[in-house]
């Protein structure tokens, strides 16, 4: 039985997010007991304070941001990877697989190669998020629409001219400093994170996901096929550029405090159909959560595994992603396959 009514779903994932924000903030190399977990945001939220305790500071200026950052990008991805599929049509469309991330990831080590504040970078990384993508669709539209074929390589190429520009970016670079934050963001990763950057990203990206939501009954169509969206009076060319703007602004706003986490757009809209069905008005908030609790707790894999070092990110992400790629490539074919 799926569960596919938006209000439902957007109870349940806050209550499954909450549950799993509050155990990622005692799991680390060093345990924090539920009930100091529990205390210490109690304290926070009722604005006491206290002597600076060990489990405050792991808690409240460690680990707190970095959770809310890990639920941030992947409800962002998740969400962005939902849009992606609907407005193309193709089941194996993500912000990673398109090249969509890759070129947001050239624009944010850009700005750090021309020592560019957070908003600037960030700025620059969503216009580039836009020109990769608007790339991959100019080359692969035909006569037809926009093929799956052509599209996964268009976009595979389109994601390899950028990360040679990513290189270029690299060797261009004589700061040792610099060089390092690259080499963290391409890896992908919340080592780093702050609450500075989270004051905006978290309330822009909540605000797209939102804006996105209003468009559900629009993906609905468009998910159908483009000739049924102009039969049915749709405006394909307002609302395509419409869901393509929302798509690149949340994969920048991730790729701004992660890098580039590979596979969360592609992983969580297929497993989110599993749950609520393809309805857009519940899937897309079954994407955000889905997406946010899975990159939660791939970071909490990520910290804890080689203590008192940390996995990339990413690497674990594409990890699990890859497997789930070849079986939705895999399922492609057999549909496709005469019998």
């Amino acid at each position: 039985m799926k569960l596919g009514n938006p209000t439902s779903v957007t109870v349940v994932g806050l209550v499954a997010a909450t549950v799993a924000l509050v155990v990622s903030l005692g799991i680390g190399v060093i345990h924090v007991p539920v009930q100091d977990v529990a205390r210490v945001v109690t304290d926070f939220l009722a604005g006491r304070h206290d002597d600076g305790s060990m489990a405050r500071t792991l808690v409240l200026d460690l680990r707190l941001p970095r959770a809310v950052g890990a639920l941030c990008v992947g409800a962002a991805l998740g969400s962005a990877g939902c849009l992606l599929q609907a407005l193309l049509r193709d089941p194996l469309a993500s912000p990673t697989i398109i090249g969509t991330a890759q070129a947001s990831g050239f624009g944010r080590v850009l700005g750090v190669l021309l020592g560019m504040r957070y908003a600037g970078s960030w700025m620059l990384s969503f216009a580039m998020a836009v020109v990769g993508t608007l790339i991959v669709l100019a080359i692969a539209r035909s006569r037809r629409g926009l093929p799956t074929q052509a599209v996964l390589l268009t976009g595979v190429n389109v994601g390899m001219l950028f990360a040679a520009l990513i290189g270029l970016v690299q060797y261009m670079s004589k700061d040792e400093g610099q060089l390092s934050r690259m080499v963290l963001m391409l890896l992908g990763g919340l080592g780093q994170i702050t609450w500075q950057p989270l004051t905006w990203i978290v309330p822009a990206t909540a605000i797209a996901i939102g804006i996105a939501a209003l468009l559900a009954r629009h993906l609905d169509v468009l998910a159908l096929g483009e000739d049924s969206a102009l039969r049915l009076g749709m405006n394909t060319r307002n609302s395509g550029t419409a869901i393509l703007v929302l798509s690149c602004l949340l994969t920048s706003l991730a790729v701004s405090i992660a890098g580039i986490v590979a596979f969360v757009g592609l992983v969580v809209p297929h497993a989110a159909r599993i749950v609520v069905g393809p309805a857009h008005a519940a899937l897309l908030p079954a994407c955000a959560f889905l997406g946010g609790i899975f990159v939660l707790t791939m970071d909490c894999v990520a910290r804890t595994s080689v203590p008192p070092n940390e996995l990339p990110l990413g690497v674990l992400t594409s990890l699990v992603g890859v497997p789930c790629f070849i079986l939705v490539m895999h399922s492609m074919v057999r549909r496709e396959s005469p019998r």
